[in-house]
């Protein structure tokens, strides 16, 4: 979880630092061109806290020289797609250091030498602690379980770090940017469950278009289909229990009612009603995970 990027071509080096950096509890994921970094950034910025660079890299996967063009790109690459995501340059030429850093002068630069390379992983540890993606995650681990045990589709990763991001909105202009994000990955439990365990959530159960049906039937399922002419005792398996179905009711109300301003009294919801839709969408997630 406390990832950083490496571009760099020298193998060596690159086993090196990455063994260096994992005693300070920093994951390296290497990439030995541009091609390689822009794998990663932006599709996956939200799981990296910060970029290191080598001045002379390959531009693509096929070269098999090194570009000194290489550098001049990816700073080009990084402030026209991450603007602001934190980078460090390195170098093993002395000259070459000082002849770039004439040019660039506020690039945070470094030598492949003993006491540069320390002060660039503190660096990094720092970056590592102080982002915000990384620390969502590392404060949300129990949530973030479901995508690395593909639970959830991956893709929706940023969407939840988004929301969490979002957990002390206090302006209301957008509490619908946030209600649409829970929507859809409220829609996205079941999904994922539909595609792996339709016991729990079986196809007669999903609309045409892939989403769950949230009807009463759906919900009468997830109870174990009460007998209401039998104290209500429960006559198949049951899924979820009033507290659970209480919370994916709360979502799909409130997100539907408040995303397209069909409250019937008009009333306008708060911050604490938006907090509690984020709590209840995570404990559906937490719950999703055992089927």
């Amino acid at each position: 979880m406390n990832d950083i990027i490496l571009v760099d071509d020298d193998q060596k080096f690159v086993t090196t630092f990455t063994n260096e950096a994992k005693a300070k509890n920093i994951t390296v994921s290497p990439k030995n061109s541009l091609d390689g970094l822009k794998e990663l950034l932006p599709k996956l910025a939200h799981k990296y806290a910060a970029v290191v660079l080598d001045i002379r890299c390959l531009l693509l996967n096929s070269q098999v020289k090194e570009d000194p063009s290489f550098i001049g790109a990816a700073l080009k690459y990084l402030d026209s797609t991450v603007f602001g995501f934190p980078r460090f340059i390195l170098t093993g030429d002395d000259r070459e250091f000082e002849s770039f850093k004439r040019f660039y002068p506020y690039e945070k630069m470094y030598l492949k030498k003993p006491d540069d390379q320390d002060k660039l992983l503190i660096e990094l540890l720092i970056c590592v602690q102080n982002a915000e993606p990384l620390r969502i995650k590392r404060e949300n681990a129990i949530i973030f379980e479901a995508f690395d045990n593909n639970l959830l589709p991956k893709s929706k990763e940023a969407t939840v770090i988004r929301i969490l991001s979002q957990f002390r909105e206090p302006n209301p202009a957008n509490f619908k940017g946030i209600l649409a994000d829970v929507r859809e990955i409220h829609e996205e439990v079941y999904k994922s469950i539909n595609a792996r365990n339709k016991t729990v959530v079986p196809n007669i159960h999903m609309n045409g278009n892939g989403s769950p049906k949230f009807s009463r039937h759906f919900y009468s399922h997830l109870e174990g289909n009460p007998d209401r002419n039998n104290s209500y005792n429960t006559t198949t398996q049951v899924f979820q229990d009033s507290t659970m179905i209480g919370h994916t009711k709360l979502v799909h109300n409130a997100c539907s009612e408040f995303i397209h301003s069909t409250s019937k009294a008009n009333y306008q919801i708060s911050h604490y009603t938006v907090k509690a839709l984020i709590n209840s969408l995570m404990e559906l997630i937490i719950w999703s995970k055992q089927y």
